[in-house]
């Protein structure tokens, strides 16, 4: 069944197997009370748990509202929310997990309110809520101030960005198709960089501004089996550095602190803890991250004396200057002897 194509906002739902959450998501979006049309498109990726079953009573029930892209077989995420990034021509699109929720039902209303009246903006979000295996929390992702954010705030790492389940985004990027650089892989590691909200936040940050609101409109549910909380430090850590470096190479180069970023993930992984941490793992884990890490080194060295120089934050009082000037002089001449 095919949702209407005259929606102004596009849903998209990645699902596998979450038969135990769905329904709290699709609810949330059905109490929305707005004026502004919505379709959903679900990119079932071959869930074999009931989720199928759940979706299409909500079908049945909301005609003409929910797409629902089947699959005979695993893609994993990136290639099953990129089948979504590719049928979606709404003015906006948002991203909502299955396992999270919104909260607040006019969260559509007021974020369209808003972009449409900022035609300058490209990104609206606010306060989450995050749910440790079921069990309410007041901890929240954001602040407690409404926050405007442009690029270079990002590449000063100053930025205030919302989680996927609050992200509302003016549909610059995919309207007009999908740009190349997603269909033509040029890494192993951009299937990973490209899939989540760190990649969607950057692309439309880079088209415009994004503003942080400081109430909360939506729930992260945090379960034992999310991608990210199943990794330990080091392969956040990994992820984090071959993030940041994909996206250096994502903007041709043009960026040198995202490389910057991507180097001061790196210096971490190479603290003695963290060396010992991977000489520890598991054979094929230990090959696959030193694999990695040469990647890195190869991409780095060119560039090693101005990213040595930029992984450190200046301090601004006289007395800390000169402390950081004898460290930075101490550090490249160790450097230089071959003990760093």
């Amino acid at each position: 069944m095919r949702a209407t194509n005259l929606a102004m906002l596009t849903i998209i739902m990645p699902t596998y197997n979450k038969k135990a959450y769905i329904s709290d998501a699709l609810d949330s979006i059905f109490m929305q009370k707005t004026k502004y049309s919505y379709e959903i498109i679900i990119a079932d990726d071959c869930s074999n748990d009931g989720t199928l079953d759940i979706v299409r009573a909500y079908q049945m029930q909301y005609p003409n509202k929910i797409n629902l892209l089947e699959s005979t077989y695993n893609q994993k995420l990136f290639k099953n929310v990129l089948r979504a990034y590719a049928i979606t021509k709404t003015d906006y699109f948002c991203v909502l997990d299955p396992d999270d929720f919104w909260i607040d039902e006019q969260k559509i209303e007021k974020a369209l309110d808003f972009l449409e009246a900022n035609k300058d903006f490209t990104i609206y979000a606010a306060n989450t809520h995050m749910h440790y295996n079921d069990k309410d929390s007041e901890v929240m992702i954001g602040c407690k101030q409404e926050k405007i954010s442009d690029f270079q705030d990002y590449l000063q790492d100053k930025a205030v960005l919302g989680h996927t389940s609050s992200c509302i985004f003016r549909n610059v990027i995919f309207k007009e198709g999908l740009p190349s650089k997603l269909t033509t892989l040029s890494s192993p590691s951009n299937e990973v960089s490209y899939r989540g909200d760190s990649f969607r936040n950057l692309l439309h940050i880079h088209k415009g501004k994004a503003v942080f609101m400081p109430y909360v409109d939506s729930v992260y549910r945090i379960t034992d089996e999310g991608i990210w909380q199943s990794l330990n430090e080091n392969k956040q850590m990994m992820m984090n550095c071959m993030f940041f470096k994909d996206m250096w190479l994502f903007f041709e180069q043009k960026y040198p602190t995202l490389l910057s970023f991507s180097y001061r993930f790196y210096q971490k992984l190479l603290q003695p803890q963290s060396i010992e941490t991977i000489l520890s793992e598991k054979h094929d884990n230990f090959i696959v991250s030193m694999d990695k890490l040469y990647e890195l080194h190869s991409i780095y060295q060119p560039y090693k004396t101005q990213l040595q120089e930029n992984s450190f934050k200046k301090p601004t009082t006289l007395k800390y200057k000169i402390l950081f000037s004898c460290y930075t002089y101490l550090y490249k001449k160790l450097t230089k002897k071959g003990f760093l």
